[in-house]
């Protein structure tokens, strides 16, 4: 991961080429944690039009890089830019269409990569607190803290009773 322009930084790389691994990324307060998270999201992703990394650079001047590999072993190099369209360049700075990411980022969209691989502090609260709120249902507080803290249990009784309502005024009755 090359943090070109990207936050406070300018030209700092991040080495996360080891095999199939966890990177824990972690340091003091201010170190740059969030920022690199944001980085990796944005790369894959897209920067936000309304991003917190544009303090130190221009808008229009961030930019992130990375070198991708799939399990083929094919391997990709891109730099993401601000914008709103054609965002994602080849190394000559050339256009890429976002589908070139696809071989790389096994049909994870952005909602599940932050829910799953971007874990915070704030995602960290939620999650123990759907675990505090699951009253015995590990397996579904799990799933609820793995999705940012949404409440499983809550959703699936709300299409019980979704489903109940609707057999009832179609005529049918609920098992």
């Amino acid at each position: 991961l090359d943090l070109r322009a990207f936050g406070p930084f300018r030209g700092v790389a991040l080495d996360l080429a080891a095999a199939p691994a966890v990177h824990v990324i972690y340091g003091p307060n201010e170190a740059g944690k969030s920022t690199a998270l944001r980085a990796i999201t944005g790369l894959f992703y897209g920067i936000p039009h309304l991003s917190p990394d544009a303090h130190s650079h221009r808008p229009e001047d961030l930019r992130i890089a990375g070198r991708l590999a799939n399990a083929a072993a094919a391997t990709l190099t891109i730099v993401r830019r601000k914008g709103r369209l054609r965002t994602l360049l080849d190394e000559a700075g050339a256009p890429l269409p976002e589908s070139a990411l696809i071989p790389y980022l096994g049909g994870i969209g952005e909602e599940v990569f932050r829910a799953a691989f971007g874990l915070n502090h704030e995602t960290l609260r939620l999650g123990a607190q759907a675990l505090l709120e699951g009253r015995g249902h590990l397996g579904e507080s799990l799933f609820g803290a793995g999705l940012g803290g949404t409440g499983i249990v809550e959703v699936l009784a709300s299409l019980r009773k979704e489903a109940d309502e609707l057999l009832a005024t179609e005529g049918y009755f609920s098992p």
